[in-house]
């Protein structure tokens, strides 16, 4: 019996031993890379009636259709390809332990055979290569200690009209939330706090410099944002935000010859308002304020088949002269609102029909009081770059390289106000595949401009996207806008008489790499 005994328990632990050996051992998670690098690719060819007739500016070209960047309509077919490179370096040291983070963004553009061996972005592309063409977008640090709701972003990074800390946000919601980039869409030097205020409630404070000048005079634009965003239910966000801009730039800084400001010729550039003030001196002092209110239902479509979203903001200005002495010239008032509904009638989110409308105050014959939407177009370029509408021509699409342009290019519509609707339909092909969207667009000036009506145009788009592989996919988009009587007036077209309708088509390869 004992014998027994030990030969059993000798039998259980040779079979203990054996299923342990069986048993698949746990892998351990990597630790995270101190180095990260995620890059951007994207390919675009093009063939479009729309070209510039400046020479100097046909490597790229910015702002408005027909306006003073000398884009019009030819009776030629423009043939190019365009490529596009960003590269994202992000940078956490474990000895830190995740206490601070450098992020670096960077952009090289060209169009395919346009240069070689030449310095300066956006061109590049001919044989031999070698041009210098390396852009800075962001170069940040990210301080955000262990267990903290908050975090602090110093440096070049994204100016958004938004409360959400864009460097953990996708850009689609930015196009979709809040103002939509409308406002502010780009990249300043600046300080912003993040933080989650409670589990459903998220702010920024922010301050931007966005043109320095003499560092010893007070001759400086800077912008300082307050944004408050919260989930007051499992369906409904509603948020507020309080911005004010401090603009004594008095005509100094600016992109090249435009300059920038109120007074500039970049905000016409870029279809934004101009005030033209007495006298022959533009210098001015201005203060700009803007507070506006926003909210969504059930955003992404996460509990229901309908999403909608809304925005509505009030801009107030008071501008001084400079001379002799300091006088108030005038006092800008504007007033903008977006509302968009979806409705997802199939499986996936691409199953869906989305309408949407925008409306912007304006006015032709400005006084002591101008009524017109004041944006970021004014200080820099591109700056607002409202793209939710899914138009190609009427409106701006970012699906660019170096030919960014559009018929209303800022909502303020040249400070003539604007009244937008579009309407588009998607269909999923073979789910998360192949989906399609066919889109109308139209848009009214609120105000006519003198000689002309109100009708800017209607727009008819189609756009095919392929998926080939995960984050690589392969597009096709089409669109046609045709004139209305807005441009029988000469001051809106920079031939002086009614151009012939844009059309444009072109492929496109974009490939999202971590």
């Amino acid at each position: 019996m004992k014998h027994f005994l030990v030969l059993l328990c000798l039998s259980l632990l040779v079979i203990h031993d054996a299923q342990s050996q069986d048993e698949p051992k746990r892998i351990e998670d990597p630790a995270p890379k101190e180095l990260q690098f995620i890059g951007y690719s994207f390919t675009r060819m093009t063939s479009t009636n729309i070209t510039p007739t400046n020479d100097v500016l046909q490597g790229q070209i910015i702002g408005r259709l027909f306006g003073s960047n000398s884009t019009t309509t030819v009776p030629q077919t423009a043939l190019y390809a365009e490529q596009r490179f960003v590269p994202l370096f992000v940078y956490k040291p474990s000895i830190l332990d995740g206490y601070a983070t450098l992020r670096g963004l960077f952009k090289i553009d060209y169009t395919f055979g346009d240069v070689a061996y030449g310095v300066g972005g956006n061109r590049g592309g001919a044989i031999n290569g070698g041009q210098i063409n390396l852009q800075t977008l962001l170069a940040n640090v990210d301080i955000h200690p262990k267990d903290a709701a908050w975090n602090v972003v110093i440096g070049l990074q994204r100016l958004f009209d938004n409360a959400r800390d864009p460097n953990i946000t996708t850009l689609q919601v930015m196009q979709t939330s809040a103002y939509k980039l409308s406002f502010w869409g780009t990249q300043a030097v600046g300080i912003n706090l993040f933080a989650n205020l409670s589990p459903e409630t998220k702010g920024r404070l922010g301050f931007f410099q966005l043109w320095e000048n003499l560092i010893a005079k007070d001759d400086d634009v800077a912008l300082f944002m307050a944004d408050i965003e919260s989930r007051v239910s499992p369906d409904w966000e509603v948020g507020a935000d309080l911005w004010y801009l401090h603009d004594f730039g008095q005509e100094g800084g600016g992109i090249s010859v435009l300059g920038q400001g109120l007074t500039s010729a970049l905000a016409e550039y870029n279809g934004a308002v101009r005030i033209r003030l007495p006298g022959f001196s533009q210098a001015y002092k201005a203060h700009i304020g803007w507070v506006g209110a926003h909210a969504a239902f059930n955003r992404d479509f996460l509990k229901s088949r309908w999403w909608i979203d809304g925005y509505a903001i009030a801009n107030y200005a008071t501008i001084d002269t400079l001379g002799t002495q300091q006088s108030k010239a005038a006092s800008i008032v504007g007033v903008a609102a977006n509302a968009s509904v979806a409705y997802k009638y199939g499986m996936t989110v691409n199953d869906k029909i989305a309408f949407e409308a925008l409306y912007t105050t304006g006015e032709d014959k400005p006084g002591k009081t101008v009524t017109a939407v004041l944006t970021g177009n004014i200080w820099g370029s591109p700056v607002g770059i409202y793209s939710s509408h899914r138009a190609l021509l009427l409106f701006p699409d970012p699906q660019v390289v170096n030919r960014y342009y559009s018929a209303v290019h800022d909502i303020s519509n040249m400070g003539l106000g604007t009244t937008a609707f579009f309407v588009n339909a998607y269909k999923d092909f073979i789910p998360n595949k192949f989906n399609g969207k066919l889109g109308i667009a139209t848009a009214l000036s609120n105000v006519s401009p003198t000689g002309g009506g109100k009708n800017i145009g209607t727009e008819v788009n189609v756009e095919l996207k392929y998926n080939l592989k995960v984050f690589l996919t392969l597009g096709f988009s089409a669109g046609y806008l045709a004139l209305g009587d807005f441009y029988d007036s000469p001051a809106v077209s920079n031939t002086q008489k009614k151009p012939a309708n844009p059309w444009t088509a072109f492929t496109t390869l974009t490939w999202l790499m971590f």
